[in-house]
């Protein structure tokens, strides 16, 4: 079902009064979950404005989360979350009229900028209105799951500041346009001011690089937490989305530990973050938080 043209465009038209469905894609197959998760929010809302019916094609576009092999038989993004309107892709693809979404582009949709993370003008209420309609429902198993993990990892007392930082391929490759990522050192004197001046008592790390989470525990100690998984030992300027760890169902379980440390953050009392695709995601998730810090040095490339 690949399909090479990246511009919106009918690929069978037939009754109108048939429903059509917009079949949602993303191209690049090295997207991160949560960029996706934005594009997809923006493509969903897009779908409905025009009566259209919206459904997440993650099978037969090659993406991270979708071992090889699987390309063309199983759906990545219903191992995470729902259909936004629990319609299947074997339903969309036999229908009437059919439409695939552009492959990259989705506008308007959530965003990395300070103007979204703070809420100016209400933009991120618009998009939370997807998450509490079940536009983007986590599968209720994992999301039972994750919680549980929660409960593992902090006591009902525990008042939690939850931090986002990015290292690894972000710093090395320096993304034009992008939010400069924090040094560390600077990250952690934020993350230490913050965590006394909201009187949290402990701190969730959610990173994807060693180097980061070997130093706030060496600065933090115990009341740093992070989740148990596989975090990376990076250097050169690869992209991480090309680097896989050597265990079963990695492709899986990649998606799987990224989506628990955001729904983990979003449950948090406060938030320190650098902005990314993470961020946007937990901005989205979250019920609301107590106070918010997001990092705003600048962007990567801007003068040159």
């Amino acid at each position: 079902m690949y399909d090479g043209d990246n511009e919106e465009h009918y690929i069978k038209q037939g009754d109108p009064s048939k429903p059509t469905y917009f079949i949602i894609r993303r191209l690049a197959p090295t997207t991160g979950l949560f960029v996706r998760y934005a594009a997809f929010s923006g493509q969903i809302r897009h779908a409905l404005s025009n009566g259209w019916l919206p459904v997440i094609d993650m099978q037969n576009y090659p993406n991270l989360y979708l071992a090889p092999e699987k390309v063309g038989k199983e759906n990545s993004w219903e191992y995470y979350f729902e259909q936004p309107l629990r319609i299947g892709l074997e339903q969309a693809y036999s229908g009437e009229n059919i439409i695939l979404s552009h492959g990259i582009h989705a506008k308007p949709r959530p965003n990395i900028s300070m103007a979204f993370h703070e809420n100016k003008n209400d933009v991120l209420t618009e998009w939370r209105m997807l998450v509490k309609l079940g536009l983007l429902k986590i599968k209720p198993a994992l999301y039972e799951e994750i919680m549980e993990t929660r409960q593992k990892l902090f006591s009902p007392t525990d008042r939690v500041l939850g931090v986002i930082l990015r290292g690894t391929d972000y710093v090395s490759i320096r993304p034009k346009g992008h939010p400069i990522a924090p040094p560390l050192e600077f990250a952690a004197s934020v993350v230490n001011a913050k965590l006394k001046e909201w009187k949290c008592n402990k701190i969730f790390l959610a990173t994807e690089d060693i180097n980061i989470v070997q130093k706030f525990k060496e600065v933090f100690g115990d009341i740093c937490i992070t989740l148990d998984r596989e975090y990376i030992d990076y250097s050169g300027r690869v992209q991480i989305a090309r680097l896989h760890i050597d265990r079963p169902n990695d492709h899986y379980l990649q998606g799987k530990e990224y989506l628990t440390q955001m729904v983990l953050l979003s449950t948090c009392n406060s938030f320190v973050s650098a902005r990314c695709g993470g961020s946007v995601g937990v901005m989205m998730m979250t019920a609301g938080f107590e106070h918010t810090y997001f990092f705003d040095i600048g962007h990567y490339d801007v003068f040159k």
